[in-house]
């Protein structure tokens, strides 16, 4: 016997939604399907930002993932299982995108989105958890400068997702150009007096609505190391000082996550982890949360980035071809083992969403 339509109890539009915005994003995408009206409303911008938000609340990291690129793959990992398990089980990447052949290319990743770069001038974002991707317009490439680096950043005043290059002339060139790319528009345009000459890393680490290279002033590297941002709604530069007493020729790496800014200063005995964690109050004083000593025949400049400092102080790097777990507490250290993933050659961290590319 059918029972009635009308007698079928039905929930509360805004009771659903708060139960939708919990989801994962999987679910979310099957729940599309189930009639017009949720596909309406999982399809509007006021949905997939509290979906995000939703996702980026609570300690347990259940949305974040770890991208694991290896040699000639591209594997992932759920942060959960990487804090939790001694063995940790990966799945493949979604390939429905045009550069799984270069899948060390990733140059930055913002709110589930990750910006991919092939041959310096195709640039690509995609969301691996929708599994939709875009080609970005040509930006202009020029031959004379040698140096390329990128962002990938969200502009909160005009609600817009923006990459930005940096392109570096070589020794015989002074010339330094910026580029802005506004997936709002879909248009690239030039700004201008980017403070610094020479960078340290081709990857910007995004935090607080800014862009961040470490870089150096001049040709000759005599006005020593700093940090330069970007905002990406003011468009305008700014510069924060190295940590103290950081010598010149350690490895630096920036890195940034839970709005927090962090460097990564490597030695050849151990790899200090210093987080900026006042930067959003105006104070942008430096703090050394651990000192990580060698692990096994791996050298500290092995170290190659920051990918969590937990809130029971734990830390998460890239080490070689493994990620550890360092616990300033006691000094010990974790390295979960990595099924079905061959050579590490890095990795990066994202959130699961529903943000769109196109």
């Amino acid at each position: 016997m059918e029972i009635p339509t009308d007698s079928i109890p039905r929930l509360p539009d805004d009771l659903i939604v708060e139960i939708l915005t919990w989801l994962p994003v999987k679910p979310v995408l099957r729940c599309r399907c189930v009639c017009k009206s949720w596909l309406s409303l999982i399809s509007t911008p006021q949905f997939v930002r509290s979906h995000l938000r939703k996702s980026k609340q609570g300690s347990n990291y259940a949305h974040h993932r770890v991208m694991l690129i290896c040699r000639g793959d591209i594997k992932q990992c759920s942060v959960p299982c990487l804090l939790r398990e001694p063995i940790i089980d990966t799945f493949d990447t979604d390939y429905s995108v045009p550069f799984w052949l270069q899948p060390n290319r990733i140059m930055g990743s913002c709110d589930g989105l990750i910006c991919h770069v092939i041959d310096r001038k195709g640039l690509f974002l995609w969301n691996p958890s929708t599994r939709v991707w875009k080609k970005l317009p040509d930006f202009g490439f020029n031959e004379n400068f040698g140096i390329f680096a990128y962002g990938l950043g969200f502009d909160k005043s005009s609600d817009d997702y923006k990459v930005v290059v940096v392109l570096i002339g070589g020794r015989d060139s002074n010339e330094v150009a910026v580029k802005v790319y506004s997936l709002k528009t879909d248009q690239w345009k030039r700004i201008e007096n980017f403070k610094g000459r020479w960078l340290r890393d081709n990857r910007a680490a995004f935090v607080h609505g800014k862009l961040h290279w470490i870089a150096n002033y001049d040709r000759e590297f005599k006005s020593g190391w700093k940090i330069v941002s970007l905002d990406l709604g003011t468009e305008e530069y700014g510069v924060l000082e190295m940590p103290k007493n950081v010598e010149i020729g350690w490895y630096k790496k920036l890195g940034a996550s839970e709005e927090c800014l962090y460097m990564l200063c490597s030695n050849l005995t151990s790899a200090d982890v210093w987080i900026m964690d006042d930067y959003g109050v105006g104070k942008r004083t430096w703090t050394k949360v651990a000192s990580v000593p060698c692990i096994g025949d791996f050298p500290a400049h092995q170290y190659r980035s920051v990918l969590y400092v937990l809130e029971n102080g734990e830390v998460v790097l890239h080490c070689g071809l493994k990620l550890v777990i360092f616990n300033p507490k006691d000094c010990s250290i974790r390295c979960p083992e990595i099924r079905d993933a061959n050579e590490l050659i890095a990795a990066k961290t994202y959130i699961e969403s529903l943000v769109s590319p196109l």
